[in-house]
């Protein structure tokens, strides 16, 4: 079985050592495209994976991986749809680029659609999928198997897509903002620099690991963590005096309607 990458960037090049590691498919199997070839070339040659064109991965490949970005889609897709086999499995990462939308360019085919996030490239991704109805079992184990290769991977509806795009894909940067701001009100009470940062990755990684090995609410952590009268209940009811859970839900609402319009 061959596997081609249309677009060789970030998530792409994640993909790629993934299945790779994974021994999903022989490097001999796996071709790449982009409309940078300095870039390809360099990472087909460090990869030891074919160089290709577009055209070319359409016809030859069974898997067909679109990393482009979704504005790209409109070029793309009227390239690759003449040349498509029958029985190839189309997957597509694009944000808000739904199936029917791709359907609408290359027809009847296999659709499958992947959300994943950032943390693809050490391995940590978490990733929805979801396919049209011309997809069997044995289709959607397949796609699972190659993005299980880079974390974690949930099947779902396509409706639910987009709320899941801003909790899962867009959330490790607010995870990150939450984090540089932990790190700099420590600076500012007196840490070291390199202290700071440091604590407050390891706590958010402990907290979130005892929240999964926990059969505890996220609320019911909170008030054992939280003494009456004590430190830390100072430190929440600040956060919540300045409107902190409301302020995540902005943002969570606020990426959500961005991937509506996308």
């Amino acid at each position: 079985m061959k596997i081609g990458f249309i677009g060789c960037g970030n998530m792409a090049k994640a993909i790629m050592r993934g299945i790779i590691t994974a021994n999903l498919f022989q490097k001999t199997d796996i071709y790449a495209s982009d409309a940078q070839p300095e870039i390809l070339n360099s990472f087909c040659e460090q990869q030891g994976i074919q160089v290709s064109k577009n055209a070319e991965i359409a016809t030859k490949c069974d898997i067909i991986l679109l990393a482009v970005k979704p504005q790209v889609f409109p070029a793309v897709l009227p390239e690759i749809a003449p040349v498509l086999n029958e029985d190839s499995l189309v997957i597509s990462i694009a944000a808000g680029k739904t199936i029917e939308f791709i359907g609408s360019y290359i027809g009847a085919h296999k659709i499958i659609r992947i959300m994943p996030n950032l943390n693809a490239t050490i391995g940590k991704s978490v990733s929805a999928l979801c396919t049209n109805s011309l997809c069997n079992e044995s289709d959607r184990q397949t796609a699972k198997r190659i993005f299980e290769s880079i974390g974690s991977v949930f099947i779902l509806e396509e409706k639910d897509f987009s709320a899941f795009s801003a909790v899962a894909c867009c959330s490790p940067a607010f995870s990150f903002l939450y984090i540089d701001s932990l790190a700099k009100a420590g600076i500012a009470c007196g840490l070291d620099k390199s202290v700071a940062y440091d604590a407050a990755i390891a706590s958010v990684i402990g907290s979130a690991e005892m929240l999964k090995a926990s059969e505890e609410s996220p609320q019911v952590l909170i008030e054992r963590v939280c003494s009456p009268g004590g430190t830390t209940i100072e430190g929440v009811h600040a956060l919540q005096d300045e409107g902190f859970p409301g302020t995540i839900k902005k943002a969570v609402e606020a990426s959500f309607l961005k991937d509506k319009k996308l």
